[in-house]
């Protein structure tokens, strides 16, 4: 995990997120996962309100806060109301949690989804093996 950028998120996301409608949000990717590159962003994603009719302007809106609370370049911001299942799953898996104004909402998100990408992962990925297997034998 990349600590300095991890601890100076996790410090400014209370102010960064004071008048946004975000509930949580967490590190995830290649800084997460302390596998970054010179040239890796820094992947944050958000799950906002019910209420959020336009995550992409909700997104813009937490990456300039959370860069200059934060003093961090390079952040992008994912929505995660509505995201793929295994988009998701794969977020939790390298999840750092940098905020979360709702803790409980957090841990039965986190509980809901980790069996939901868990199912999909037992149930497509067979498929997704062999899809990939018959692309690399010219069958596709």
């Amino acid at each position: 995990m990349d600590h300095e950028v991890a601890d100076r998120l996790r410090s400014a996301a209370p102010l960064a997120f004071a008048d946004l409608p975000v509930r949580f949000a967490y590190l995830y990717g290649s800084r997460a996962a302390g596998r970054p590159r010179p040239d890796s962003d820094v992947d944050v994603g958000v799950l906002c309100e019910d209420t959020v009719t336009e995550p992409e302007r909700v997104a813009s809106r937490c990456a300039d806060a959370l860069r200059a609370a934060a003093d961090v370049g390079g952040i992008e911001v994912t929505v995660l109301n509505g995201a793929p299942i295994r988009f998701l799953g794969r977020v939790l898996r390298q999840r750092i949690v940098l905020y979360s104004r709702d803790e409980p909402g957090r841990v039965a998100f986190e509980s809901r989804v980790g069996r939901m990408a868990d199912d999909v992962e037992i149930w497509a990925g067979p498929t997704d093996h062999e899809l990939i297997a018959a692309i690399a034998d010219g069958r596709r």
